[in-house]
């Protein structure tokens, strides 16, 4: 081999350890975590809420991941899937029940976004 090729086998080498070391090294900090904000549609006719709320409350008592917000945005829930949602509220104080109509208020607020009419 020429040595312009070994030059640049060895920078490659190089450049692939380095995204090694990083990966693993950013996967081990745990207190560099992103927050989030979560927003779980709600229809009518979702015979898996109740799982799908399960599956949230899990990840969240896992602390894999911080959520700062929970949003429900409810697009006309019935009586059973509103009262699973106001007892998830309870539970967990970063979450929040909002009708679809107000889901940009919300997060125009939370994002000091300045509507434009």
């Amino acid at each position: 081999m020429d040595m312009a090729t070994v030059i640049s086998v060895m920078i490659l080498a190089f450049i692939a350890i380095l995204e090694f070391v990083f990966l693993f090294r950013s996967r081990s900090c745990n207190e560099n975590l992103t927050d989030y904000i979560t927003v779980v549609p709600v229809f009518p006719e979702d015979d898996k809420f109740s799982l799908r709320l399960e599956c949230l409350s899990e990840k969240i008592a896992c602390g894999n991941f911080r959520i700062e917000k929970i949003i429900f945005l409810d697009y006309g829930a019935d009586t059973e899937k509103s009262a699973l949602c106001k007892r998830f509220c309870l539970d967990n104080p970063e979450a929040v029940i909002v009708r679809s109509g107000e889901l940009e208020k919300i997060l125009s607020e939370m994002f000091a976004i300045k509507r434009i009419t």
